[in-house]
């Protein structure tokens, strides 16, 4: 990795956090982001700087970091902008290692804010003091319990890094993530990036053993030959994926007001994705849905897709969404064809799709399933209307005026159980095939996405989801080989 990439790992693991600005107050920040860090069981001592209190939320407080006799690994800066320089020059002169600058108000207002931050910087600099910010939301870090974060959010545990260069929408991710089954190591709101740009975020993350996937969410990116040289090197060990922002004329100058980013064209951005393995989010939600897929299938060997369906409709519609997306709607071998002859009725429609005709016995589902992920001509299997989703089932029945309550409920009771059965069938395929098997389920029970994740399948909400993501996928696949070529010839 680049020589001139810093460790990072006071800001993701320290032994140690100074809160400055740290308050009793429940309505300031310097309260409200120290219960975040009581409350998440951060496994480190805990430092309340406070020049008017004796405790902080029960704890020791201390009027100057300067006075804290331990030494410190990470300061939490909640003072306003202009009180900032003064905090960045004891952190420095305390021996501090990185500190994180909540406040905005430095370049993404103007000269004078420009001007400020550019001081700051150069004091950090001056005394190796890692600078997280400013105009940041914080750190979460799953190894120690970190979560020093302005809002409440409780991330669950898991094997993704997070880079955002928005506070708001990467503390939603990391609360979203949740109720879509994608667990978190690591995260940060890089803010303005003054000191620390994002590309050292993902060099740090590449490093990391314990992250399988990394996002980030791109506003601009400043060190261009950087960025590119980290995120080849990086895109070659795990997917990196990345949301960028400032599409638009409007976006550009959103950004700009924001946190100060410098846009390039969009056009040249994607051009620099396409040639560094950056896999690109059309939204930001399938940043999550690329995550937990990347996280919990194997990669697929090619683009040919197997497709099981309960319905002929959907099978027409997922059909020609997995072939725009570049993916290819395989032909099934004889021998495959002719098991499924003994499992279906005899007007089923002898091809790829496999349509179920419409049954309702969920037996015949998993054999069916099995003999298309055995096909030698399938690379990735799709099951439409393999998961039902108990909720909204259960809702309907229960609503019909002819029906009681409790009958609802063990309706419910039922489908949940036929539910969890195929998930496990669906884990079961993907150990014993070696290939990604995935599901989308045709209702509106979102539930039923995050209850697969958390059992190791995966569940997408739309065929068009679906599509988008698993052809993604092959195309970072045929990236690696690429790569892979390319060496082998410069070898």
């Amino acid at each position: 990795m680049d020589s001139e990439i810093r460790d990072l790992t006071p800001v993701f693991e320290p032994r140690s956090l100074a809160m400055i600005g740290a308050s009793n107050n429940p309505m300031k920040w310097g309260c409200i982001i120290l219960m975040n860090i009581l409350g998440y069981g951060f496994q480190g001592k805990i430092y309340p700087i406070n020049p008017h209190e004796e405790k902080i939320l029960g704890i020791r407080a201390y009027p100057d970091i300067r006075r804290v006799e331990e030494e410190v690994d990470l300061a939490v800066i909640a003072r306003p902008a202009e009180a900032t320089l003064q905090h960045i020059e004891e952190c420095v002169e305390a021996g501090v290692k990185a500190a994180i600058v909540i406040a905005g108000g430095f370049r993404e207002t103007g000269e004078e804010g420009r001007k400020l931050e550019e001081k700051i910087v150069k004091i950090a600099r001056r005394g190796g003091l890692l600078l997280v910010g400013p105009n940041t939301m914080g750190v979460y870090s799953a190894p120690v319990n970190l979560r020093a974060l302005m809002p409440p959010v409780s991330p669950v545990k898991g094997e993704v890094a997070l880079v955002s260069q928005s506070g708001n929408i990467g503390t939603n991710l990391l609360g979203f993530g949740s109720t879509v089954g994608v667990g978190f190591d690591k995260f940060v709101s890089s803010g303005n990036e003054a000191d620390i740009e994002c590309y050292e975020y993902i060099a740090y993350f590449g490093a990391d053993p314990k992250v399988k996937v990394i996002l980030a969410y791109l506003e601009g990116i400043r060190s261009g030959r950087r960025f590119m040289r980290v995120a080849e090197e990086v895109s070659e060990r795990k997917p990196l994926i990345v949301y960028k922002a400032g599409r638009t004329r409007a976006g550009v100058r959103a950004a700009r007001s924001h946190s100060g980013a410098l846009i390039g064209s969009n056009e040249v951005v994607r051009a620099v994705f396409r040639q560094t393995g950056i896999i690109e989010a059309s939204t930001v939600n399938e940043m999550l849905d690329l995550a937990k897929t990347f996280v919990r299938m194997p990669l697929p060997n090619g683009r040919r897709v197997g497709i099981l369906t309960w319905g002929g409709g959907y099978g027409v519609v997922a059909s020609d969404a997995f072939e725009e997306a570049g993916l290819e709607v395989t032909s099934l071998t004889e021998d495959s064809l002719r098991e499924l002859d003994k499992i279906l009725p005899p007007y089923w429609s002898r091809g790829n799709p496999v349509d179920l005709v419409g049954t309702f016995d969920r037996q015949i589902q998993p054999p069916c399933l099995d003999i298309i992920a055995r096909d030698k001509n399938t690379d990735i299997v799709v099951a439409l209307g393999f998961i039902v989703g108990s909720g909204a089932f259960a809702g309907s029945y229960r609503s019909a005026p002819w029906r009681k309550e409790e009958e609802g409920e063990i309706v419910k009771s039922w489908l949940s159980k036929a539910d969890e059965e195929s998930m496990n069938v669906l884990v079961e395929m993907v150990r014993k095939h070696g290939k990604p098997v995935v599901a989308v389920t045709l209702t509106t029970d979102m539930d039923v996405v995050r209850r697969a994740a958390e059992k190791g399948a995966i569940v997408y909400p739309t065929i068009e989801t679906a599509a988008s993501v698993l052809s993604k996928m092959v195309r970072y696949v045929e990236y690696l080989r690429k790569r892979s070529k390319l060496r082998r010839v410069e070898d």
